[in-house]
């Protein structure tokens, strides 16, 4: 076996497949796609996988030796019973070489580094990006109460207001059916129109422009800053992004099929459909998620290939 041409996942000769496993002689039947792994025996006359460069060595904290334990990526040995330190095989920032002695079946190999270069410095085996859901939740009610918010002033802003005998006396406005009448703040209906009470000042809107209003805001405040930046001000203040498989931004298209499928995932089945699917599902995807083939993901993986643990 070359040592300058050490065991790894790499780009699949054939191009039927993303990524096929170097055994540091010969490639052989182990494919990956998306993070699946299944087989497929490559072809007689494919091309070795090129050699790398063996990079500098790292020196490890006293006491500390880089190594495997068990047969996969531990980060210590040699007696050593504390975690891998965060930067996984190396100190943040370093990068080691994926060890021959590696198995193959060990690595998830959407969680490898590009063909050729070495294993970022957060990256662990069977480490699963996609497992953010508490933060994800911080950002939904962050977002919620901006919402809300908003609604309040842009209704307001856009409604007329007129005292509580003046809306009385319009056509199809009366007071609440469940309201008390000792409620000295009671509040009060308009056929087709949206209306809000506050002490004696009445804010009322036509109905439909309202939600249209309202519906354009989620828009814009959902659907594009997830398309351009990937996080909208609750994921960005959480430190989440919505990615592609391959870890970019997922552009305007699967954003407005995330923003579209969000109402089934959430008010209309009460967010209970959004909660138990991104809760069971591999990858942790609502239905939007899934539809849109996006991921959340944290900060710090966003920009490589979402890592999925095999088997889940």
């Amino acid at each position: 076996m070359d040592p300058q041409n050490p065991p790894r996942w790499a780009a699949d000769p054939t191009g039927r497949h993303q990524y096929r496993y170097w055994d540091g002689n010969d490639w052989t039947d182990q494919v990956s796609d998306n993070g699946a792994v299944s087989s497929d025996p490559p072809v007689a006359d494919a091309p070795p996988v090129p050699a790398v460069p063996t990079p500098p060595a790292v020196p490890a904290p006293p006491g500390v030796t880089w190594g495997v334990t068990s047969g996969v990526t531990s980060g210590v040995t040699s007696g050593v019973t504390s975690p891998p330190p965060p930067g996984g095989w190396a100190p943040p920032g370093a990068t080691q070489p994926m060890p021959p002695s590696v198995p193959a079946a060990s690595v998830a190999p959407i969680a490898y580094a590009p063909p050729g270069s070495y294993a970022p410095a957060n990256w662990y085996p069977n480490r699963d990006s996609t497992s953010v859901l508490g933060k994800r939740y911080g950002a939904f009610f962050i977002d919620l109460a901006i919402c809300i918010v908003a609604f309040i002033i842009l209704f307001m802003a856009f409604a007329t207001q007129r005292t509580v005998a003046e809306t009385l006396a319009l056509p199809g406005c009366h007071y609440a059916a469940n309201s008390s009448a000792s409620d000295s703040n009671r509040q009060i209906e308009c056929n087709n129109r949206a209306v809000f009470r506050i002490n004696d000042t009445v804010y009322e809107a036509e109905f439909g422009p309202t939600f249209g209003l309202f519906l354009l805001f989620t828009l814009l405040f959902f659907a594009l800053p997830e398309a351009l930046a990937g996080a909208t001000l609750g994921k960005l203040m959480t430190g989440i992004r919505v990615v592609r498989p391959d870890g970019g931004h997922i552009g305007i298209g699967r954003s407005l099929l995330r923003w579209l499928l969000f109402w089934v995932d959430g008010p209309l089945t009460m967010w209970l459909c959004g909660i138990i699917t991104s809760s069971v599902s591999r990858g942790h995807r609502r239905l939007g998620d899934m539809a849109a083939d996006s991921y959340v993901v944290g900060k710090a993986d966003a920009g490589q290939p979402v890592v999925l643990p095999p088997g889940r």
